[in-house]
């Protein structure tokens, strides 16, 4: 029996800080699933954050997420990296993007760069 719970009208995903990395991701790869996505405080510059390692936390998370400058890591990551993964001409979801000025995590202007790449 079709309910018609699963048609892209109806259909939203939403997530923060690292949950906005899988966001991003689940929007860049699909994106005629989805009809809205919250991103709450969203890491999704991957590739520009972990490569800086004067960013508060970033050098201490390379043994989690690898290390953006080892060539072994570079590939897999900027894989992922929704921000890379963005492309022009694309019609993405309904987006509310929201940032934090004081997150000591995902600086202000990572998911305003995201929104203004969108």
């Amino acid at each position: 029996m079709d309910l018609g719970w699963g048609r892209r009208e109806r259909l939203g995903c939403g997530g923060g800080s690292a949950g906005g990395l899988l966001v991003g991701n689940a929007i860049a790869r699909r994106p005629d699933l989805w009809h809205v996505c919250l991103a709450d405080v969203p890491f999704v510059d991957l590739m520009v954050t972990m490569a800086d390692p004067s960013i508060p936390l970033t050098a201490g998370e390379w043994t989690e997420w690898g290390n953006p400058h080892d060539a072994k890591f570079y590939e897999c990551m900027v894989g992922y990296s929704p921000m890379q993964m963005i492309k022009e001409g694309v019609r993405y979801p309904n987006m509310l993007i929201c940032a934090g000025l004081h997150d000591p995590r995902v600086a202000y202007w990572e998911p305003a760069k995201f929104a203004a790449h969108m």
